[in-house]
């Protein structure tokens, strides 16, 4: 690829179906790993809960002030408004806006307990915002006019993934035991089906699982570049996630976020022509 090809591939126009559909299915898994906690809300965003200070949470204190518990709600209707309106795609580049700084407030205000989810969130909701805006082509197709908001967030997966493979490699044990993932859904986030699937699966299907899972990590800057591959980049990649939805308590949230990156890869003309169907267009 030439240098003249590799600037009009990252910044020229593209075709923006694919950033519309991933906006709103990223919108919408916030929606439900915020719904989820927002049980517990007054604990981590108020001074109700503990919060811990940066000696005893290893420098994660908070780093925002926190609500009153009568400012709570107020917070949590205009909150959950704005992800709403971004799913429906109702004023997306406004509404993004207090939908990013809402995710880094709640972030900030409990980073010992925010997950890795929590910046993935932030990372995707601030590209979102910044993109250039979504306008409509002639033939009445969504067009962005630099692609570099497509292609960051595609990188974004793709050293998600990878990088978690080369991690397992280099600083885990997947290559030099079988019996690793095994091991691993037996830990904090086990769940009732992963302990009957620890009983009744036998060891040789764990390592098959185990190293399947590895393949998909390392290989999927391949699965998912090349055309011809994507196919069975997204079987491998659904039941990598699949899996991790049922074995691993909560992790359901991470897995719908990944999966919602997976859109991304996903053909504009298939992709348009199942809008359609589905009357979105």
């Amino acid at each position: 690829m030439t240098r003249r090809r590799a600037l009009e591939f990252v910044f020229g126009p593209v075709a923006a179906g694919r950033l519309v559909v991933f906006r709103s299915l990223f919108a919408a898994t916030l929606l439900y790993y915020v719904a989820f906690r927002w049980r517990f809300a007054a604990e981590w965003l108020t001074p109700v809960g503990y919060h811990p200070g940066g000696a005893a949470s290893g420098g994660f204190q908070q780093a925002v002030p926190l609500l009153s518990e009568a400012a709570l709600p107020w917070f949590g209707a205009a909150y959950f408004a704005a992800i709403v309106a971004l799913v429906l795609g109702v004023r997306p580049r406004l509404a993004i806006w207090p939908v990013l700084l809402g995710t880094a407030y709640v972030t900030g205000a409990d980073r010992l307990a925010a997950f890795t989810i929590n910046k993935i969130f932030v990372g995707g909701l601030l590209i979102l915002a910044l993109a250039p805006p979504i306008e409509k082509d002639p033939a009445g197709r969504p067009t962005i006019r630099s692609a570099w908001p497509l292609r960051a967030l595609q990188f974004t997966m793709l050293a998600q993934l990878f990088g978690a493979g080369v991690c397992k490699v280099r600083f885990g044990d997947w290559l030099a035991h079988s019996d690793t993932l095994w091991h691993q859904v037996q830990l904090n986030f086990m769940t009732d089906a992963a302990a009957w699937m620890v009983r009744n699966v036998s060891m040789p299907v764990w390592a098959f699982l185990q190293h399947l899972a590895l393949a998909f990590e390392l290989a999927s800057p391949l699965l998912f570049t090349v055309r011809r591959l994507r196919p069975l980049g997204y079987a491998m990649g659904l039941g990598m996630f699949v899996t991790i939805a049922v074995t691993m308590r909560e992790l359901v949230f991470f897995a719908l976020q990944m999966c919602a990156f997976f859109v991304l890869f996903v053909d504009e003309d298939r992709l348009a022509r199942a809008r359609k169907w589905l009357g979105r267009e």
